[in-house]
């Protein structure tokens, strides 16, 4: 797990009481995608997935040494233009063989899952989902705080696993500001689409 310090996200859909980002009113909210995914900002991968990406965001290959790829196999960030320390970004994993074991194991559980995760529908198949608000200044703990939320997602296609996840500032001194998965970036994640590639 401490190789994944980035994702997922907690699905509220259907919720009445669901947050939306119109009801919160943050000083991030221009971190977030201005507009709804639009299928000519689509950009695919190698690996054979792809994903939306938001209008005048830098997508980049995170390269991956030989020895962590059982781990992850390869990985993609989508990031905004903000001058921040913590700016926003989408990243997606394609998890190697021994990642990917640990979590199709929690997605067969029947059991209670770990660290917050739950079980979810996503693109009408099973998955798991994570949603961390983050916490000010003030909560912190021996001068340590995260000030940045993280959606995650991890779903399966055809024996592959993938973790999309998004993050951004989210607090400052004070309690976070975006407390609900933010509904534009379920937007972005439903846009995920995996075709095998060609051998």
């Amino acid at each position: 797990m401490k190789y994944l310090a980035l994702f997922f996200m907690l699905s509220v859909a259907g919720s009445a009481h669901a947050q939306t980002a119109s009801e919160v009113h943050s000083p991030y909210e221009r971190y977030l995608p201005q507009a709804p995914p639009a299928e000519t900002n689509r950009v695919e991968f190698a690996a054979g997935y792809s994903i939306v990406s938001p209008v005048g965001w830098t997508v980049r290959t995170i390269p991956i040494e030989d020895w962590f790829k059982k781990e992850v196999a390869d990985q993609i960030e989508i990031a905004g233009h903000v001058a921040d320390e913590y700016p926003p970004r989408i990243q997606i994993q394609h998890l190697g063989p021994d990642e990917y074991s640990l979590y199709h194991g929690w997605l067969q559980s029947t059991q209670g899952l770990p660290d917050g995760w739950t079980h979810i529908q996503f693109q009408g198949q099973s998955a798991l989902s994570k949603f961390q608000a983050g916490y000010g200044s003030r909560q912190a703990v021996r001068g340590s705080y995260q000030p940045w939320l993280t959606q995650y997602l991890f779903c399966e296609r055809d024996g592959n696993g993938f973790i999309l996840t998004f993050d951004m500032r989210n607090a400052d001194k004070n309690k976070p500001y975006y407390t609900q998965p933010v509904p534009i970036i379920e937007e972005y994640f439903e846009t995920f689409h995996y075709k095998a590639p060609k051998k």
